[in-house]
């Protein structure tokens, strides 16, 4: 099959110029399914239909060999699936193949998810989660582009499930944290409007002070306590305000 596919591409290139070929006798691109040839009006019908046929056999075979990959692909993700997760992860280190894959992916990896962790800490809400949904989408493309889609496997799953919790639970488990933000798609914000604000650790006025604000500065708000504002700074700093010091906005 690969040297029909090889004789078929090679057909293909020297036949087909902007998706028509060449007039047998004069070499005016007309198209595959012309009878005769507009410029020297020769009888060109068995010329074209070979060209039809041949391209015909090539998205045969095209899809064929498209098909015969993707149950290979199909093939390897079940025998690893039964595989135990240490035997899957000692073959993958140990095949050269993958080392030379990992090579290519890892620079790229790290560098979306130094983008994710760059727009963490600069937005918030529906900026932050476009930004981690579209770099998703673009280690699927080039996983696809570069051929490595046999390595999105039922264990890359889990994984991503067991980060995804990992950050839902460290994200509540320390408030404070300004290492992912609100996952707010709709956030509400508030402006100091007087001189001075304190921003304490807890909503009450004997609460130890986290940091303070100035009038202008716009806060987030996290949660409402009335008549206490929970919100995040420009900064990042976490903390409790007064609604009395606030203008609405």
């Amino acid at each position: 099959m690969s040297e029909e596919a090889k004789r078929l591409m090679e057909f293909k290139r020297e036949n087909i110029i902007n998706n028509d070929t060449p007039c047998p006798k004069c070499a005016t691109l007309v198209s595959v399914q012309a009878v005769k040839c507009p410029q020297c009006t020769s009888d060109i019908s068995r010329h074209t239909k070979k060209v039809r046929d041949e391209l015909s056999k090539l998205k045969e075979v095209t899809e064929e060999l498209h098909e015969l990959h993707r149950q290979e692909v199909e093939l390897i993700r079940q025998e690893a699936n039964e595989k135990p997760i240490w035997e899957r992860i000692q073959f993958f280190f140990s095949n050269p193949k993958f080392v030379q894959d990992l090579k290519i992916v890892l620079p790229f990896m790290i560098g979306l998810f130094a983008l994710v962790f760059y727009a963490s800490g600069i937005s918030s809400g529906f900026m932050f989660l476009l930004t981690a949904i579209g770099s998703g989408f673009a280690i699927l493309f080039l996983f696809k582009k570069w051929g490595l889609t046999k390595y999105i496997t039922l264990d890359l799953y889990r994984g991503l499930i067991i980060g995804g919790l990992f950050v839902i639970l460290s994200s509540t488990t320390f408030e404070a944290s300004t290492f992912w933000p609100q996952m707010s798609i709709l956030t509400q914000t508030v402006e100091i409007r007087s001189e001075s604000a304190n921003i304490r650790q807890s909503p009450t006025t004997s609460s130890d002070v986290v940091t303070r604000g100035a009038r202008g500065d716009k806060l987030v708000v996290l949660e409402k306590r009335n008549p206490w504002y929970r919100v995040k700074t420009s900064s990042g700093t976490v903390g409790w305000i007064h609604s009395s010091l606030l203008d609405n906005s």
